[in-house]
């Protein structure tokens, strides 16, 4: 019975590693183009597994659009010389990103400026050549 358990607990845990990285795919974004608006932030998270920007942008009509960015978590941010308090509500920011295929406002910030100051995302803007 002791080996039973043992051997259902290892199964187990060997079929959620994989289940635990199984989210970071990218199929929900249109890599292939980049997306540049310019918007008012509205909440900045800073957290695990990713870092998200909320912000507002003015749509053709007058109205306006809320936005979900996310970037990688606070340490990979860190090293990219991003902070926790890099962002508070009512700042104005210009972001490019990798939006989502279906046209939803959500997307992944490959490059963002904020205060004349512009700072990497998640990897390369699509389209441009790399440096």
């Amino acid at each position: 019975m002791k080996l039973t358990s043992t051997i259902l607990m290892i199964t187990g845990g060997l079929m959620i590693v994989p289940a635990a990285f199984a989210h970071h795919g990218s199929a929900i974004y249109d890599n292939g183009k980049a997306v540049t608006v310019t918007g008012t932030v509205t909440e900045w998270t800073w957290s695990n597994p990713h870092c998200l920007l909320e912000f507002d942008v003015k749509d053709d009509k007058g109205g306006s659009v809320h936005w979900v960015a996310e970037v990688s978590n606070p340490p990979d941010m860190t090293a990219r010389g991003w902070s926790r308090r890099m962002f508070k509500a009512g700042d104005e920011v210009t972001v490019t990103m990798v939006a989502a295929k279906n046209g939803e406002p959500i997307g992944r910030i490959a490059r963002i400026t904020i205060n004349g100051k512009t700072y990497q995302g998640m990897g390369a803007v699509p389209g441009e050549a790399k440096q």
